[in-house]
């Protein structure tokens, strides 16, 4: 782990009317952390995830990310959106779209409209500085490709032309994971991502994402499995009552936790 932070959070406050969620979270995510989030139901574990690529709006606080603080409602959070994977609990596949069509439907919208843009640039440039355009088809074709490789990685390369309705639970999920990886996004956040899943295929797609953190991948994974938090993240938040009451490394936080309320926690899910 190096000293980069990636995310910043600073005094995050999330409040759904009277009802405070989160109750002035501090925490840095640093360049190739691996950090899970683990806590009782009702804690504000997802709430926080969702926070951090403000698909819940903050009430207060600060998120810094790209070095600008996404929490600010004049940012275009949308562009900061690409370089954050997001994986939920129910898999949230387009169901009328081909597994193929689902992971290229974000990376082919973006690619067409960055061409589209340099078209009009160049009709009111010079020939000398006009944007060189590759034909839009080769742009189809690359993202196609990536998409394919991206199948393949998972096995699931003969599921391109499938619906999701289809495939199990497990292959749901690993589709999920590798149309979010198409975005070469340069933190992936994951919400409990097997919760939904039938105990056997859990396994399936606990190994992709260790396979991702083996490679560096920057993540945050909110998740109810402890063996799995104890053997892939560098560092544990415990989260209780809207704010982190715990964190240190996966030794400290499992063999030797300090608080009470971890204490009574674990004695329940270990």
């Amino acid at each position: 782990m190096t000293n980069n932070v990636m995310i910043g959070v600073k005094g995050l406050i999330k409040r759904f009317g009277n009802l405070e969620v989160l109750s002035g979270v501090d925490v840095d995510i640093h360049n190739g952390e691996k950090v899970a989030v683990i806590g009782p139901s009702g804690s504000g574990k997802s709430t926080f995830l969702r926070c951090l690529n403000c698909m819940e709006d903050p009430t207060d606080g600060a998120i810094i990310f790209n070095g600008v603080n996404i929490a600010d409602m004049r940012v275009d959070i949308n562009v900061h959106r690409r370089d954050m994977g997001m994986v939920f609990q129910q898999f949230n596949l387009f169901n009328n779209k081909t597994v193929l069509q689902n992971i290229t439907l974000a990376p082919m919208t973006i690619a067409a409209r960055a061409h589209r843009k340099a078209w009009w640039q160049n009709r009111f440039k010079k020939k000398a500085k006009r944007i060189p355009l590759a034909p839009f088809a080769e742009i189809r074709a690359r993202i196609d490709n990536e998409a394919m490789a991206l199948l393949a990685r998972i096995g699931l390369q003969d599921k391109a032309n499938a619906y999701p309705s289809t495939l199990s639970g497990g292959q749901k999920q690993r589709i999920a994971i590798v149309r979010a990886l198409a975005m070469h996004p340069k933190v992936m956040l994951f919400d409990e991502p097997t919760s939904a899943l039938d105990p056997e295929m859990v396994g399936e797609v606990l190994d992709l994402i260790k396979e991702l953190a083996n490679e560096g991948m920057t993540m945050v994974i909110v998740t109810h499995e402890m063996g799995f938090a104890r053997e892939v993240a560098d560092r544990i938040l415990f989260m209780d009552g809207g704010v982190i009451a715990e964190e240190g490394t996966p030794t400290e936080v499992f063999d030797h936790p300090r608080c009470e309320r971890l204490k009574a926690f674990l004695s329940k899910v270990l």
